[in-house]
């Protein structure tokens, strides 16, 4: 029987964590692109670059902080997304559909936001 990281290896898949992060970071996207029928302003800040100069892209997301167990593990509240989204470079943030930000998305490395 071969082990968990043995058995992704020879599948040449990724583990569950790299998928769950890959598809927060899409769903951050189209939310903040209006794709889905969320408000985004409900359910996360963003920092106005026109005010607040910042590193990085125009849409850095403002992490909450969450007092109860079951929202930190939520969407919203992954700490491991919100990073790795924050950290994305400006040419992926910034395309036009969700297909090219998931192609382009794919060339950054994740791993380091990814506890195995």
């Amino acid at each position: 029987m071969l082990h968990y990281c043995e058995r992704l290896n020879k599948l040449e898949a990724e583990t569950l964590k790299m998928r769950q992060l890959k598809l927060d970071l899409v769903m951050f996207y189209n939310t903040l692109y209006g794709f889905v029928d969320i408000d985004a302003g409900s359910l996360f800040d963003t920092i106005n670059c026109n005010v607040v100069r910042s590193r990085g892209h125009s849409f850095i997301i403002i992490t909450q902080h969450c007092n109860v167990n079951c929202r930190s593990s939520s969407f919203v509240c992954r700490n491991v997304g919100l990073n790795a989204w924050n950290s994305l470079p400006e040419h992926v943030v910034n395309c036009k559909t969700t297909a090219t930000f998931k192609c382009k998305s794919s060339t950054v490395d994740l791993t380091h936001f990814v506890i195995f």
